[in-house]
């Protein structure tokens, strides 16, 4: 409790209420002491609600779980991974199958077509396994190709007949699209983006919290505004009354009551205007914290038990080095810099795109024929079984190397004049000088934002103290007069004054108070987050 009265001091919220000790001339006004103890002011609680009790710590942790804009954001990074995954599926292996039937007949023009009429049934079954690499823009292919053949064709000497072919073959982009191409620049640039999320992430949670803060501080202020003018009203109340007692007694006039009617009608709107300011940033506050509109908290009330830790600041302020902290660890320069990367793998692209096109292929292939073998005795004679075969004797012709094939080559193309993919490397490279350029203008901007927070930190705590030592004044001047009113020396319109001077001087002390703490974490804020 110490430390509140310390935290509130500022806000002098012992209030002075004056009682009469006599209505004789002789006797004088003791104002006696308050018994109010700053920051211990409570929400008014209307009937049937209920108060929930409520430190700064729980607030954010609330904020934190159930914020509904948080919780989407949350999600972000999981639509990401996703996006990430689709880009690593350009570098997985590609199955591909096709079977198919043919059955076609042909009219023979020559007596060398094998027949009247030839029919040939033709079965085919292919396969082939693609696959880029994730590095130099290699590609490796794979295909496996099977067909069944039968025939009437007289001149036919496998019947039917079986054909397999393996083939690999590996390309290998020299020029363009060696160093960077789109599929890898995508992947790349998941990745940075990804990064990126979990910078935006981490800020609007960083964020949260400190709106969550400020809301929070501002709603004890405006509790301690409805005490104050709650107080206010009764003293002007009280002021009234004696005044009532006064006029009977001889000692006041008429004029001096309805003053002191009026002093309390405004009073008494003070304070409504303190309430309804309080219902509003309570709302606001519990925007913050509510995980739908069916949270029991939209309909409860919320007391803010924490008091404010104000630690005076002894020292100016290190503004050099905050600067130094902000250019190195904010987030949202961070933010730009990871952007300028996914700038550069971009230009890289363009600048792979718009060398001419050199490709080495090397391909590799393997066949082999199977089926029963025939001789005829003649040109359409009739066919003779020389050896049975099968689909199996293809397979091991291949497998046995009998039937090779090699083949490397290089393709080229060059397109003539100013192409598309030169266009697009200079649009590249001013867009990431136009980049750099907008970095140095927010580093810039960071620069200044740091050393305006900085600035405010020490001219809040000067305004705070100077808020003090007016609050002081006013609570001396307004004690002064009510010992000269009860003397007889001072009018009800001064004491009235400056009894007015002195609960504005509480007001600004205490706005004065939660413009140094957010002032104090809105430096710290702008050194590791921005907006």
């Amino acid at each position: 409790m110490k430390s509140c009265r310390n935290i509130f001091a500022g806000l002098a919220l012992v209030t002075l209420v004056v009682g009469p000790a006599s209505v004789s001339g002789q006797d004088v006004i003791v104002p006696p002491v308050d018994d109010y103890v700053p920051g211990t002011a409570r929400p008014p609680v209307p009937a049937g609600t209920l108060l929930v009790e409520m430190t700064l710590q729980e607030a954010i942790d609330r904020a934190l779980e159930l914020n509904l804009g948080l919780q989407s954001s949350k999600l972000d990074p999981v639509l990401h991974a996703w996006s990430q995954r689709a880009a690593q599926a350009a570098f997985r292996p590609t199955l591909n199958s096709n079977f198919g039937f043919n059955n076609s007949t042909q009219q023979s023009t020559s007596q060398l077509d094998g027949g009247a009429s030839t029919l040939t049934k033709r079965t085919t079954f292919n396969s082939s396994l693609s696959q880029a690499f994730p590095w130099y823009g290699g590609r490796l292919s794979a295909n496996f190709n099977n067909s069944r053949s039968e025939s009437n064709n007289a001149f036919s000497t496998r019947n039917p007949s079986f054909s397999s072919n393996v083939n690999l073959q590996y390309t290998q982009p020299l020029l363009n699209g060696r160093a960077a191409d789109t599929q890898r620049a995508q992947l790349e640039t998941q990745q940075i983006q990804g990064e990126i999320i979990e910078l935006q992430l981490d800020t609007e949670a960083q964020n949260l919290v400190d709106d969550v803060r400020r809301a929070y501080w501002t709603l004890r202020a405006t509790l301690e505004q409805i005490e104050i003018q709650r107080r206010s009203l009764a003293q002007q109340e009280r002021l009234m009354a004696e005044n009532r007692v006064r006029q009977e007694a001889g000692r006041a006039t008429e004029y001096q009551v309805i003053q002191n009617q009026a002093q309390v009608a405004t009073a008494q709107q003070s304070l409504l205007n303190a309430e309804i300011q309080w219902r509003n940033q309570e709302l606001l506050f519990k925007q913050l914290l509510l995980g739908g509109a069916d949270d029991p908290l939209l309909v409860q009330t919320i007391n803010p038990t924490d008091a404010p830790e104000l630690a005076l600041q002894s020292t100016i302020v290190d503004i050099p080095a905050a600067i130094e902290r902000a250019l190195s660890e904010r987030s949202d320069l961070r933010v730009q810099r990871e952007q300028r990367r996914i700038s550069e793998v971009n230009l890289d692209v363009s600048k792979s795109s718009a060398l001419p096109t050199l490709d080495l292929s090397a391909s590799y292939s393997l066949a082999g024929v199977g089926g029963n073998l025939f001789e005829r005795t003649s040109l359409g004679g009739a066919p003779i079984l020389v050896e049975s075969g099968g689909y199996l004797d293809g397979l091991g012709s291949i497998a046995d190397l009998d039937n090779p094939t090699w083949n490397v080559s290089l393709t080229a193309s060059y397109p003539l004049g100013v192409n598309s993919a030169k266009a697009n490397l200079e649009r590249a490279r001013l867009q990431l000088r136009q980049q750099d350029l907008a970095l140095r203008n927010q580093e810039l901007q960071i620069v200044t934002q740091v050393t305006s927070a900085g600035l405010a930190v020490d001219n809040t705590l000067l305004q705070y103290q100077a808020a003090q030592r007016s609050r002081e004044a006013s609570e001396q001047n307004a004690a002064a007069e009510q010992v000269r009113f009860g003397l007889g020396v001072a009018t009800n319109f001064e004491v009235l004054t400056a009894q007015n001077q002195l609960t504005s001087a509480r007001l600004s002390e205490l706005q004065a108070l939660i413009n140094h703490i957010n002032a104090v974490e809105e430096f710290q804020r702008v050194q590791r987050i921005g907006n």
